[in-house]
C-alpha cells in the first residue's frame, strides 16, 4: 500500500475502475459499516454487530450473502443496489490527518489519501479530476462517503457505549432453509435484545433519543426482514 495525499497535480490523470468484482475486494459475504449508513443500508441489508474476541471492541456488520465470498447483490459485474456501503465505495481513497500550527495553535487537516497500488487505480475508469484542475462529480461523492465513515466513526462510540450500558445486546443466531434444502446458519453476531428495549423506563428512552442512536436500534430491528430477499436472490443464482 502506498498512501499519498491526493492532489490536482500528481495525479491530474488518475481514474478509477468503478467495476465491481473479486480483485477489487467487492465479492464478500459481509463487510464493515457505520452507524451513520444505517438509516440508508437498513432497506437493503440485515445489519448486526460483531465483537472482537479477543479485544472486545464492537463493529457493525452489513450481510451481503449468505456463503462465504459471495455478495448477492453483485450481478453482472454491476452493483444491483441504490446504497454501496461506504467501505466499499472509498475504493483507493481514505482520510489522513496533518498537524500544522499557525499562529501558536496546534491545527489539525483532512486529507484525502489514495492508495496508487490499489487494483482500482490506474488511466482508465472514472476520472478524479478535471482537464484544468477541478474536482469531478466522482471526488465530490468520494468527499461524501469519507465524511460519513469518519463522522460514524464517532457516532459507533457513542451507540455501542449505550448499548452496553444499558445491556440491550444478545447473541443472534439465524437458521436460513433454502429450496436446495441447504440450510444456512449465522452465528457470532450480535442484535438488539427486544424484550431488554421495551422494558427500558423512560430517563432510558430519552438518554438514548437524546444521543441520536435510538433510530439507529429500530433501523438494526427491522434491517432483518433483508433475509427474505437475500434467500429469493439465494434460491434464483443457484438455480441458474
Amino acid at each position: 500500500m502506498t498512501n499519498k495525499i491526493l492532489n490536482n497535480v500528481d495525479h491530474k490523470d488518475l481514474k478509477i475502475d468503478l467495476q465491481p468484482g473479486e480483485r477489487h475486494g467487492d465479492l464478500v459475504n459481509r463487510v464493515a459499516i457505520v452507524a451513520t449508513e444505517y438509516s440508508d443500508l437498513h432497506k437493503q441489508f440485515p445489519i448486526f454487530i460483531h465483537k472482537n474476541t479477543e479485544t472486545g471492541d464492537l463493529a457493525s456488520h452489513a450481510i451481503l450473502g449468505l456463503e462465504k465470498d459471495e455478495n448477492l447483490f453483485i450481478e453482472n459485474n454491476e452493483w444491483q443496489i441504490q446504497h454501496v456501503p461506504a467501505m466499499l465505495a472509498r475504493g483507493p481513497f481514505s482520510i489522513g490527518y496533518r498537524k500544522t500550527e499557525k499562529d501558536g495553535e496546534d491545527i489539525t487537516d483532512t486529507l484525502i489519501m489514495v492508495d496508487e497500488e490499489h487494483p482500482r487505480c490506474g488511466t482508465e475508469g472514472e476520472p478524479v479530476f478535471m482537464e484544468f484542475g477541478g474536482e469531478t462529480p466522482y471526488l465530490e461523492y468520494i468527499k461524501k462517503v469519507l465524511k460519513t465513515i469518519e463522522t460514524g466513526i464517532e457516532v459507533d462510540k457513542l451507540f455501542f457505549g449505550l448499548l452496553e450500558e444499558l445491556d440491550l445486546l444478545e447473541p443472534v443466531s439465524v437458521e436460513l432453509m433454502l429450496t436446495s434444502e441447504k440450510q444456512i446458519n449465522f452465528n457470532g453476531y450480535y442484535t438488539i435484545n427486544q424484550p431488554k428495549l421495551w422494558e427500558l423506563d423512560g430517563d432510558s428512552l430519552i438518554k438514548l433519543n437524546k444521543a441520536g442512536v435510538l433510530g439507529l436500534i429500530f433501523f438494526m430491528i427491522s434491517s432483518a426482514d433483508n433475509f427474505e430477499k437475500m434467500i429469493e436472490l439465494k434460491n434464483i443464482r443457484d438455480a441458474g
